[in-house]
């Protein structure tokens, strides 16, 4: 289970409270979408799985959780990256079937929604690239992904402007 395995990796870098966990999980959440009210159930299912444990330490005059993986939790984390059975390769994206089923007459009028999500996906590549010239100290193999995503962002770009140029 990808959010699962996503926590443990990130516990796997250091300890580390929900608030924060939320936070790194966010700056993957364009491979595989994670949702704040998951995290908690899926620490609580590792907690009782023996995958990590946690400890209360007071922060601001409040007691927090402070996760953190055992020895099981990453036995079971390098079983799931060198598991050679990777999922299919999904094209499950709407905005994609939206493009393909278009004709020239419905493409006059998808024009502005199209032309607004380049707008936005600009903005998302920006960010993106920005977080990425701001973590330095980041894994090898983190960096490389984060380069991917940035390109498969251009080629998004690329492909919606291909589409319009196609309909002026």
């Amino acid at each position: 289970m990808p959010l699962r395995h996503t926590l443990l990796g990130l516990l796997n870098w250091q300890p580390m409270h929900g608030y924060l966990l939320r936070q790194y999980a966010k700056e993957y959440s364009w491979m595989y979408p994670m949702t704040n009210a998951s995290i908690y159930p899926a620490l609580h299912g590792l907690e009782e799985d023996g995958f990590i444990n946690h400890s209360s330490e007071i922060h601001s005059g409040r007691a927090r959780k402070v996760y953190e993986i055992t020895d099981e939790g990453r036995v079971e984390l390098r079983r799931w990256l060198i598991d050679p059975s990777p999922q299919g390769l999904s094209f499950r994206d709407q905005t994609l079937l939206k493009i393909a089923m278009q004709s020239e007459e419905t493409m006059a009028y998808a024009r502005l929604w199209v032309e607004e999500l380049i707008d936005s996906l600009r903005d998302t590549l920006a960010q993106h690239e920005r977080d990425l010239k701001d973590a330095e100290n980041i894994a090898h193999y983190t960096r490389l992904t984060m380069e991917y995503g940035a390109e498969m962002l251009q080629l998004r770009i690329d492909f919606l402007e291909r589409a319009l140029a196609h309909s002026a």
